[in-house]
């Protein structure tokens, strides 16, 4: 989207590690000050992280524009493992502290106009990262595959959510579990096929499964498998960045109309839902 060589400090993972520091030396502040008297925990944070000039960062060097004006983009940090490790290790350092109400915090110093719609790009799995993501969304949209195992990864992901959900609203009359206070409803949910062959009659029966299963919360315009695609990854740029000169002209047209249909499709069902939420607000 236009960016390289961003800083780790001012990825994803600044932002976790900087409000560690904040909200430690918070807690810390108020266990010293405890009306009952009784001593709370003392949260100590490794010198690697509090020495590191993290805290000092401001909130807005977190964010870089992109090639596109209306967009702005926080850097996911490239080792994706350290940071899923990092956020279990400060969970280890301070049990009070979370990555999604990192986040939150950080959002909510955000002006309250600064942005329409912000995006999480989580990945389908039932932990406890994704669970916050899920109770913090108001629109699920849920990219697969059309090959069998994607089918089945993608079934058993929404089976286990259901169950997850419900497991969770059970807590709903205890105090001390926010999460239980209110049944999750989301203003939509759609299903999304990428890398998908109209010529292959495989994908054609699975995407028919895909309909079987979740009949209308299915997107009617899936993301064609063409070389732009094929060729996409974590480093590599997106179809809207590709030079067109790198490939023939049916290859970038049939590139371009797959993904423009599909993120038209999109727009429509967030702008649905996004009356709906004014509606019941």
């Amino acid at each position: 989207m236009g960016l390289s060589d961003v800083n780790e400090d001012n990825t994803v993972w600044g932002i976790m590690a900087r409000d560690l520091i904040h909200e430690t030396s918070r807690m810390n502040r108020a266990a010293q000050g405890a009306e009952s008297g009784r001593a709370l925990p003392h949260r100590r944070v490794p010198t690697a992280i509090s020495d590191s000039g993290l805290a000092d960062l401001r909130i807005t060097d977190f964010v870089r524009s992109t090639c596109w004006s209306t967009i702005d983009i926080v850097p996911s940090c490239a080792n994706a493992a350290f940071v899923e490790f990092a956020s279990a290790q400060y969970r280890h350092v301070n049990p009070d502290w979370s990555f999604f109400a990192a986040v939150d915090r950080w959002l909510n110093a955000l002006p309250p106009d600064a942005y329409d719609i912000v995006i999480f790009d989580c990945p389908p799995a039932i932990g406890y990262q994704s669970m916050n993501a899920v109770f913090a969304a108001d629109v699920l949209y849920i990219p697969s595959g059309p090959g069998y195992w994607e089918y089945d990864s993608t079934t058993s992901f929404i089976g286990q959510l259901s169950e997850a959900l419900a497991d969770l609203q059970g807590f709903e009359h205890n105090i001390h579990f926010p999460a239980g206070k209110s049944r999750k409803e989301f203003l939509d949910i759609r299903f999304l096929l990428t890398r998908f062959e109209p010529g292959n009659e495989l994908h054609r029966a699975m995407r028919d499964a895909f309909l079987k299963v979740f009949g209308d919360r299915m997107t009617q315009h899936p993301i064609e498998h063409t070389r732009a695609v094929e060729q996409s990854g974590r480093f590599l740029s997106s179809v809207y960045e590709i030079d067109y000169r790198d490939m023939t002209r049916e290859t970038w047209r049939r590139a371009r109309s797959t993904f423009d249909a599909a993120y038209v499709e999109f727009k429509q069902h967030v702008l649905t839902a996004w009356d709906r939420m004014e509606e019941l607000s």
